[in-house]
């Protein structure tokens, strides 16, 4: 038996499991903390392909480069306003990570020579960009160097900001770059408090409701075993930590500990049981092994399923988590079960006393609950369903740039102000195909074409070689212009055949794009000398992020059936996996209801959420059937099995789930309020899942379970 030799060579098996874990740690010094806009944008698919195409082949700059600052002056156009934008461009430039930088002070309007400031800020080329639309703010472009660096930003904007606070005023900053380099800090200071604070409430909680500490400590120690060998390992692939594989070792430390718990309530339940080899802790160690070796790997298949399924979306950053999560539900699983069966081969003292059990008190409420007849149970779950159903019908998939930042953090209010008085900060992009060059016929059509698109409700502006025509640039001059760099992006490549439109806009929403993107097509239409098409950044994130929703929801009913044939496969009664599965899908369908009634959309975490919450749920369920499973072999009536299980199997899922709650809660406090809903969805599905779990699901193994001829199961006091 692979148990029995656990146990008898357990100081081998104990080095071999560290010697693997410092292997990974080392890689783990490797590791960085990145948030690459481009992660974000790449794709396989040629349409999105050809949608950057422009960057890649004609030479254009992403608008990544792009940093927008402004702050409140009365009078813009005074001397001393001019002087401090003058030193705060000088400044800037002196910082080697800046490529230019355009305010009111410097700007130039081409085709026109010596004119004053006033006019520039009126000029069509910078209109709302150096000059509030009130007048009370001036503003302006700093155009960052390829291939800038976070830390470079940040030297760059704390200088700037702590030179202008001298002189008693305060910058807003706002652009892409600004978002990244703020995103960045707030996953560095997520990992840094929320890993320590989970790890230590965790702690605590195991070892007040284990009733062994060596056992909580050896359930614990599969915890840091899984976080650096599955950080060290996506150290040595070159991954870095970003938004979305932040949360990588927050579920790690949740969900790591979930198998040992049920060890150690089996492990006790073997030694100081009844049978033969009571009170020897190596053959319960090794008993322990062989009846929770199938529960716990079914239990992390099902997890690692589920997420698996994120590796078929697009998204780069969602499949390295997926992947990582799998590998780390992996190592979870292979240390848990050579660790402890290990470690408690040497545990013969009793267990100690809790001066409060609130596991206790939850088992009997669930075995209370037994007292009413299934069907009640049944049919409340059945109307509850019923409403969550109608109230998820509403559900919307709806994401926005800044969605996962708190309205009133530092970086949503300098953007707020920045838009209310200048111009939108998520800059959409129009590539126009002008077939022949720029003549006049299709210079017409491009004014007429940029006029239309300035009349949709969510465009500031935009900014195009049609203001510098309007400016009274010569058609002859504009490839000299072009070329001398005056302007921030590109506007017409080299051969003359493509121009590009910025179009600055609110951070709207998925479906404000979607109306934006068919105005597009329809402003184009019947304009025969050019071809305008969406490009660009904000497309290409668009289109992943719908595509990345449609295909988690497509992977999450995938992971389902996949899930339901392993439960079946395990215990082979087609009724119970069906009880085991309608208890998981339940709580799900009152998460969906109750989000739509607090206002979340379906975007990327939320959905992510419920594959995690699925998985986690599950386990809990599969141990809770397989205990049914087993008693019920043993000749004991559902009602019977069911109590039963509830008594030996459901301590370690009350405790798991409480870790869990407790765990998910931590991150609640996150800067990101896509973290706070990603662990709100994620504690709530699993309180409504302990609750199926200890209440629905022994329901509907009663219902469903087979009675012989002419008898029932009936209800009575357990």
């Amino acid at each position: 038996m692979l148990g029995e030799t656990i146990v008898r060579r357990r100081v081998a098996v104990l080095c071999l499991v560290v010697l693997v874990a410092a292997a990974f740690a080392c890689g783990m010094a490797r590791l960085k903390v990145g948030f690459g806009v481009d992660n974000f944008f790449r794709s396989d698919d040629p349409t999105l392909r050809a949608a950057r195409s422009h960057y890649r082949e004609q030479g254009f700059q992403p608008p990544d480069r792009i940093l927008l600052f402004g702050w409140p002056e009365p009078d813009p156009f005074a001397d001393a306003a001019l002087d401090r934008l003058e030193a705060f461009g000088a400044a800037a430039r002196a910082h080697q990570v800046v490529s230019a930088v355009t305010t009111l002070a410097t700007a130039q309007v081409p085709g026109r020579l010596r004119i004053d400031p006033e006019q520039v800020a009126a000029s069509r080329t910078w209109r709302q960009l150096l000059v509030s639309k009130d007048r009370d703010a001036v503003g302006g472009v700093i155009v960052l160097q390829q291939g800038w660096h976070h830390t470079e930003l940040r030297a760059l904007c704390d200088d700037l900001s702590a030179q202008l606070l001298a002189s008693g005023h305060e910058v807003r900053w706002c652009g892409l770059p600004y978002h990244t380099m703020e995103s960045r800090q707030l996953v560095r200071d997520d990992m840094s408090r929320f890993l320590p604070i989970g790890t230590a409430v965790s702690a605590v909680l195991l070892f007040w409701l284990v009733p062994h500490w060596v056992l909580a400590l050896a359930a614990l120690l599969v915890v840091p075993l899984t976080l650096v060998s599955t950080l060290g390992l996506m150290a040595l692939c070159g991954v870095e930590i970003t938004m979305l594989t932040s949360t990588l070792p927050t579920l790690l430390l949740c969900m790591s500990v979930a198998d040992g718990l049920h060890m150690v309530g089996r492990f006790l339940e073997e030694r100081d049981g009844d049978g033969p080899g009571r009170g020897d802790a190596r053959v319960a160690a090794a008993r322990t092994f062989a009846a929770m070796l199938v529960p716990c790997l079914l239990t992390s298949l099902t997890t690692i399923v589920g997420f698996a399924t994120l590796l078929r979306a697009e998204l780069r950053d969602l499949g390295q988590l997926g992947l990582f999560a799998a590998a780390g539900m992996g190592f979870a699983f292979v240390y848990t079960m050579l660790l402890l069966p290990a470690v408690m081969s040497w545990v013969r003292s009793p267990v100690g006393r809790r001066p409060l059990d609130p596991v206790g008190t939850v088992l009997r409420a669930a075995a209370a609950a037994q007292r009413l007849s299934p069907r009640w149970w049944l049919g409340a779950a059945g109307l509850l369903s019923v409403l969550a159903a109608w109230s998820g019908s509403g559900m919307q998939t709806e994401h926005r740039i800044t969605a996962d930042l708190w309205p009133d953090s530092a970086v949503m209010r300098q953007m707020t102000w920045y838009e209310q008085r200048f111009v939108g900060v998520v800059p959409a992009e129009i590539v126009v195909d002008v077939p022949g060059g720029l003549g006049a016929t299709q210079r017409a059509q491009l004014a007429e074409f940029v006029t239309r698109i300035e009349k949709d409700p969510t465009v500031s502006r935009t900014l195009s070689i049609v203001d510098l025509f309007a400016d009274g640039l010569p058609p002859a001059l504009l490839p000299a212009v072009q070329k001398s760099g005056a302007l921030p992006p590109g506007f017409v490549a080299a051969s003359g055949e493509l121009v590009r439109l910025l179009v600055f806009r609110g951070d709207h929403g998925t479906g404000a794009w979607r109306r934006f993107e068919a105005a597009v097509v329809a402003d184009g239409a019947g304009l025969d000398a050019i071809r305008p098409r969406l490009a660009g950044l904000q497309m290409v994130g668009t289109a992943l992020v719908l595509s990345m929703t449609d295909d988690l929801a497509l992977s999450f009913l995938g992971s389902v059936v996949v899930i339901f044939v392993l439960v079946w496969l395990q215990c082979r009664r087609l009724r119970l996996a069906i009880a085991a599965m309608l208890s998981c899908l339940v709580p799900m369908l009152l998460v969906v209801g109750l989000m739509v009634l607090l206002g979340i959309t379906l975007r990327p975490l939320t959905v992510i959420s419920f594959c995690v919450a699925l998985g986690l749920m599950v386990d809990d369920t599969i141990h809770l059937a397989a205990r049914y499973d087993e008693e019920r072999r043993r000749g004991l009536s559902p009602r019977d099995a069911v109590l039963c299980a509830l008594r030996t199997a459901g301590r370690p899922v009350v405790v798991t789930t409480l870790v869990l709650l407790v765990g998910f809660v931590t991150i609640l406090g996150s800067g990101f309020k896509g973290t706070f809903t990603f662990g709100l969805l994620v504690d709530l599905s699993l309180s409504f899942a302990l609750v199926a779990a200890l209440v629905l699901l022994p329901a509907l193994l009663r219902a469903l379970a087979p009675q012989p001829t002419g008898a029932q199961d009936t209800s009575g006091p357990p």
